[in-house]
């Protein structure tokens, strides 16, 4: 069984976000309808706001964001 540190539990989730944020971006970009666009816009945005948050995080625990 692995133990995993806090900081790998980090860069796992920075990944994870790093990827919704270009699923949501390229969906918004293929998306006809304008509501639905925006909505996926919006989602991109909140994953990129997450994203820098756990950079801030990493960074603070000493690891390489």
């Amino acid at each position: 069984m692995s133990n995993f540190t806090d900081l790998d539990m980090l860069y796992d989730y920075e990944k994870d976000v790093a990827g919704a944020a270009m699923g949501y971006m390229t969906l918004a970009t293929r998306a006809h309808h304008n509501i639905l666009r925006d909505r996926y816009i919006r989602l991109a945005n909140e994953a990129t706001d997450a994203h820098s948050k756990v950079s801030k995080l990493i960074s603070k625990m000493g690891g390489i964001a």
